[in-house]
């Protein structure tokens, strides 16, 4: 069983084909018990012993601007991402909720957690540390493994974040770091046999890094209206490997969430409140193609 709520309004099924008889159903944030007025920390609660199996897990992420779809934190779709690989196991039952941090429900906040991510386990487990709800998923649900540790990739990778944000917070004016590191991505690309990162399937390291990429790619255009080069085949290559996966696309939030999450945490006076008005009322767009010639081989070579 997988599923996710969004807000107090419907339950669609993650994995239809394993839950025929579980249609769309109305989400209840009523609870009973009282709120608790402990105080919140990244591990609330520990589990006790191994007997939480056939507990289904709550991971709440955050809401989008309507208070009920996905929101554009990348920290999310991550931790969105895992739980559906991790789903391929049938004793993986996990809901996913959207929580909006302004109107937590009383079941969210009598955990001690105050804003999403954050993740429940039965009554007596709640994390609200993004490293440490990954481990402990980890260790309740070990199949399938994501892990597998690569020095080069992780080097490649490890630069590319830090260097947007400072793009986008205005902490550089211009795109030239930021660009360094997606031709460097693209150079460790170029080199690799795998579809992802380190493998041909989804890893650890991708759920890490996909979420950001596509937000880079997201973002960078609408409010700095810089792109990602075209000439970044392989990087392009490894969008599109996850534009057409699964799991990447049921957790992929719309593009106007993900300017909405970005734009609030940029100085660019060129993003008004009025402008952002104006794109939470769009219909949601899903930008998962690449742009037109973006897949040409880098590695032909002349017959």
């Amino acid at each position: 069983m997988a599923r996710l709520f969004l807000g107090n309004q419907t339950v669609i099924p993650l994995f239809p084909e394993r839950e025929p008889d579980e249609t769309y159903n109305l989400l209840t944030s009523e609870a009973s018990g009282k709120e608790s007025n402990s105080k919140a920390s990244s591990i609330v609660a520990t589990l006790a012993g191994d007997t939480m199996d056939e507990t289904v897990l709550d991971l709440w992420v955050k809401a989008g601007s309507d208070g009920t779809s996905l929101g554009g934190d990348p920290l999310s779709q991550q931790l969105f991402m895992i739980l559906l690989l991790k789903g391929a196991d049938p004793k993986c039952r996990f809901n996913v909720r959207t929580l909006n941090e302004a109107r937590p429900p009383p079941e969210f906040r009598s955990a001690g957690l105050r804003r999403a991510p954050a993740l429940q386990h039965g009554e007596d487990v709640a994390y609200s540390h993004p490293d440490e709800i990954v481990e402990y998923i980890d260790h309740v649900f070990p199949a399938p493994s994501l892990n597998g540790d690569d020095i080069e990739a992780e080097s490649a990778t490890a630069d590319l974040f830090r260097a947007f944000c400072f793009f986008i917070k205005d902490v550089k004016k211009d795109p030239k770091a930021l660009l360094s590191e997606l031709y460097r991505l693209d150079q460790y690309l170029t080199a690799s046999n795998h579809r992802f990162l380190i493998a041909d399937e989804l890893r650890h390291i991708d759920c890490r890094v996909l979420p950001k990429l596509h937000s880079i790619r997201i973002v960078t255009k609408a409010l700095k209206n810089v792109e990602v080069p075209v000439d970044l085949h392989a990087l392009w290559r490894y969008l599109d490997a996850a534009y057409n996966n699964d799991v990447f696309r049921k957790s992929c939030p719309s593009d106007q969430e993900i300017i909405l999450y970005w734009a609030e945490r940029s100085d660019s006076t060129t993003f008004p409140p009025s402008k952002r008005s104006q794109l939470s009322r769009q219909k949601p767009i899903h930008t998962l193609v690449v742009p037109e010639g973006a897949l040409e081989d880098s590695n032909n070579t002349d017959e």
